[in-house]
């Protein structure tokens, strides 16, 4: 018997890519405040109206997804959960990459 949205069980993959969202958005106001830039030209343009609407924004383009992925779930649970687990993935590692950088910048004598 399949079980409907609100009845389903929360996924370890879709709870990570909400926290990684999360931490990425509360990064990125944090790399903000200390006069950094986003390097992303949507979100850049999309911070030229503001935080709020920045913060807005990248909610957005985490949550759309997550829904859609959510939706597939309940007709192809298996691929839904592992087209999960490679949003996860690859968001991951852009984000470690990102942050990597940044190190490297912020120190280069780390290398």
């Amino acid at each position: 018997m399949k079980q409907g949205i609100l009845n389903s069980k929360v996924h370890l993959s879709t709870v990570l890519l909400t926290i990684l969202g999360t931490v990425d958005l509360l990064s990125t106001i944090a790399w903000l405040n200390l006069g950094g830039h986003e390097g992303n030209p949507l979100f850049n343009s999309i911070l030229n109206h503001g935080l709020a609407p920045f913060a807005l924004a990248k909610v957005a383009f985490l949550a759309g997804p997550i829904a859609i992925l959510e939706f597939a779930r309940t007709r192809h649970p298996h691929s839904a959960e592992a087209g999960t687990w490679i949003a996860f993935v690859f968001y991951f590692a852009l984000w470690g990459s990102q942050i990597h950088n940044l190190g490297q910048a912020l120190h280069p004598a780390i290398r």
